[in-house]
């Protein structure tokens, strides 16, 4: 693998164990073996343009997730119910170590590292509009982009209380619950 996609993998690694202050830039180049002119040659911007990148590779990988999701469902709720169900089998694997790394970047990088919320925020407009799009296909809100928006906090919060509680039900319960009034 070249450097630059194994120094964003291993960032995007960290990023969902621990988010954007628990990792530094010495842990990425040992972990990556890469050298520190490797990690400014391919981000000049260093730790923060490296974790964008990161995250929007994180971001797609999800997106992709949520294509393949919406394709195989018969409609809106078993989508969202799917969904919800490999990021449940997700964190369980991971020993409830590995969260979402947009969620994590976002609670604990200040608001300085604009590059790394811009990353976020855009992440986070492509699943809030696949979800959109599939609830306008379906017709089951009269606001597809507010019910999109509710359906990624409610699995989001799901995901984090899961992790809490070591729990994976949470997320397919809550997922359950937001879709219910949809059939």
């Amino acid at each position: 693998m070249p450097t630059r996609d194994r120094l964003v993998a291993v960032a995007g690694d960290l990023l969902q164990l621990r988010g954007y202050a628990g990792i530094g830039v010495a842990e990425i180049l040992q972990r990556s073996g890469a050298n520190k002119g490797s990690l400014y040659f391919h981000f000049p911007g260093g730790k923060e343009e490296l974790v964008a990148c990161a995250l929007r590779v994180r971001a797609a990988a999800v997106s992709d997730l949520i294509a393949t999701v919406i394709v195989d469902a018969p409609d809106a709720a078993a989508a969202v119910r799917s969904f919800a169900s490999v990021l449940a089998a997700r964190l369980d694997d991971s020993d409830f170590q590995r969260g979402c790394a947009l969620a994590s970047s976002t609670l604990d990088a200040g608001p300085e590292h604009t590059q790394v919320h811009d990353a976020v925020r855009q992440g986070y407009g492509r699943w809030v509009a696949q979800l959109a799009e599939l609830i306008e296909r379906d017709a089951v809100a009269d606001d597809p982009e507010a019910e999109a928006c509710m359906v990624l906090a409610a699995l989001e919060g799901a995901l984090l209380l899961a992790r809490v509680r070591r729990d994976p039900l949470l997320v397919t319960s809550v997922a359950e619950r937001v879709t219910r009034h949809w059939s």
